[in-house]
């Protein structure tokens, strides 16, 4: 686990437990000798954790989505609009390393998944101007 993982269970155990400042400070003192959880050591956080838990604080696993990533209709329209235009001969390669490369240059995410709703929008918009760029070209 890592260490900004470790303070920010800490943090919420503190918070679940309803240990005022005083307190956690004073646990954090009795345990490590220190009085903030930010001077810590990997080893000592986990001794605070640990002792938190013993006073009965349980991480609670987190929930998964329920939707998948590729249920999102944004995606699902440049996944689409991809192939269509790999059935065209606009793109050679149709596969989806070469669709992450065009979100890549587009947009500075790696994976069309990451994009947020602007961001997607904006993908979308870009392969539309594409199609009726190569559309026009080849009707003259």
């Amino acid at each position: 686990m890592t260490r900004q993982k470790y303070l920010q269970l800490i943090h919420i155990a503190a918070q679940h437990l309803k240990l005022d400042d005083a307190t956690y400070r004073q646990l954090l003192h009795r345990l490590t000798g220190k009085t903030s959880a930010k001077t810590l050591n990997i080893g000592q956080l986990a001794q605070v954790l640990n002792a938190l838990k013993a006073k009965g604080f349980r991480i609670q696993p987190t929930k998964p989505t329920t939707k998948k990533q590729t249920d999102r209709p944004q995606i699902q329209k440049i996944q689409a609009l991809w192939q269509a235009m790999a059935d065209d001969g606009i793109v050679r390669d149709a596969s989806a390393k070469a669709l992450a490369h065009f979100v890549k240059r587009e947009t500075g995410c790696d994976s069309p998944y990451w994009l947020d709703n602007p961001q997607a929008s904006q993908v979308i918009e870009k392969l539309k101007q594409w199609q009726k760029r190569v559309a026009r070209s080849t009707s003259c």
